[in-house]
């Protein structure tokens, strides 16, 4: 019987044992379509609101479409909120920033996508577009994203996908 226990917690303990590079410690990491292309960074951690995937939609002629999808995380409506696009040279410094138009009125877990086409810069073949959430307002409450906060998160996440 002893054994059996012993077996039993020692498997128990292989399941819930990760190590950084073990599949499932960073399965929620990333939004769906995250490459060294396109990504986002989590600028309002723990916030109402989570960017769940990002593309590029690539088209017939240049220049490419850029789709990022959020949801509502919250068990309360949104008032509004606003996502930016940063663009990202190789090295990872910020080149420029593009908001997008606020979109206004999110239920709880609602999830909206908007598409847009990378104005700010011309875009070399080693930038990357990387989304965030700029600012935030729901009920009495109103957040806004730091530059500075960003823009170390976005060179961390620049150092973790690298260009090839």
């Amino acid at each position: 019987m002893t054994l059996l226990l012993v077996a039993a917690l020692v498997s128990l303990a292989q399941f819930t044992h990760q190590t950084p590079s073990d599949a499932r410690s960073n399965q929620f990491e990333d939004p769906k379509g995250s490459s060294w292309r396109v990504f986002a960074v989590d600028s309002y951690a723990g916030g109402p609101l989570a960017i769940t995937e990002v593309a590029e939609l690539r088209q017939q002629n240049p220049p490419s479409l850029w789709a990022v999808s959020v949801k509502n995380r919250s068990s309360e409506q949104l008032a509004s909120f606003t996502l930016a696009a940063a663009i990202v040279a190789g090295d990872g410094t910020v080149k420029a920033i593009q908001r997008l138009p606020a979109i206004k009125n999110v239920k709880p877990n609602q999830a909206a996508r908007r598409e847009l086409r990378v104005t700010a810069t011309v875009l070399t073949p080693t930038d990357r577009v990387v989304f965030f959430v700029s600012d935030v307002s729901h009920g009495s409450d109103a957040w806004k994203a730091e530059e500075a906060e960003v823009g170390a998160l976005i060179k961390a996440a620049a150092r973790r996908l690298p260009v090839p």
